[in-house]
Order: C-alpha cells, then structure tokens, then sequence
C-alpha cells in the first residue's frame, strides 16, 4: 500500500517518534523510507546576519568590518546546522537499514511546507509521515505550522504524529547529544 514513505524530519525533540512510525509503517507495508530535512532560516534562525543582507543598501550605520564579521560567523553556524542536519538524516538511515528496510535521504534548502510538499510530488510518495507539535492559537498563528501547511498541500496521503511540545535548544551542540539519547 505505502511503497514509497516520505519522512520529514526536524531538530525537534520528537523526530525519534517520527522517525520510528515510519519504520513500523515501512516494516509492514515493505516500504522504502526516504528521509528529508529541510534546512531553513525559520528553524536555524542564527543570528541576524539575513536581515542585514537582505537590507544592507539601508543599514547606513553599520561597519563594514561588522557586516563581514556577521557573515563570517553565519556562515560557520549554518555550515554546523548543514553537518547536523546530515548526521541526524545518517543516523536514523542506518538504524532503518539495519531493520531491513531500504533507505535514502536528502537534505535541500527552502520553506519547510512547501519543499516537503514539492519534495513529494517529485519522488512519487504514497505517504508522508510529519510530526506536530501542537501549538495553538496565537503560538501556532506567529509561528505558522510546517503541519498544517502539509496538510492542506500534500499530493498524498500523511499520517501525522503528534510529538510532545517541549523546551529545547537547537544549538548543534544540544542536538548533538539527543542524536543518540
């Protein structure tokens, strides 16, 4: 039935949980898993560094031995956050071919909704398979929802797990440690 079983996978706290239905989903229907993070400004959000790239021609005031000092330093966080996102994606790819089961992933740059969606139609997936965190009311309306997005977007079907809302660090270094809690 679910032959192709697109996974997204965040630096949430309950990716292990995502992670693990769409193994047992995968095990029953002898499904391939394809893993997908999508990286982008919205979850990593180090520092300030876009915004003054995007609005450098109106930031009369800043130095320039600033700026590039900004951009230095973004630069390294977001090569971090790259390396995280695929040591996560290698991780849970081993853990599923170990269990059997046929696994690729990939990691792409973009808007969380909407790449997943598109990332979907382009591999033919039956079913993807997103956490939610459960916001609500004015947190989820600030904020936005990949989960609802995907919902109402998806050319397939999505099973959506609900997954704890927990305070948590998304530094490289905390996610480090939950990888293999």
């Amino acid at each position: 039935m679910f032959n192709k079983i697109l996974v997204a996978i965040d630096y949430s706290a309950g990716r292990k949980q995502v992670f693990d239905q769409a193994l047992s989903l995968a095990k029953a229907d002898q499904g391939n898993l394809i893993l997908l993070h999508v990286l982008s400004v919205e979850e990593n959000n180090p520092a300030i560094t876009p915004y003054l790239r995007q609005h450098k021609d109106h930031c009369i005031h800043v130095d320039s031995r600033i700026m590039r000092r900004a951009n230095e330093v973004y630069d390294q966080e977001w090569s971090a956050w790259k390396q995280q996102g695929i040591k996560i994606l290698r991780h849970f790819t081993e853990q599923a071919i170990a269990a059997g089961i046929s696994t690729e992933f990939s990691q792409i740059t973009g808007h969380p909704g909407s790449t997943i969606c598109e990332f979907a139609h382009s591999c033919d997936a039956n079913v993807i398979v997103i956490g939610r965190k459960g916001h609500s009311g004015l947190k989820e309306m600030f904020l936005g929802s990949v989960s609802n997005y995907v919902i109402h977007h998806a050319p397939c079907s999505i099973l959506l797990v609900q997954t704890p809302v927990l305070k948590e660090s998304t530094s490289p270094k905390s996610i480090d440690k939950q990888i293999y809690a």
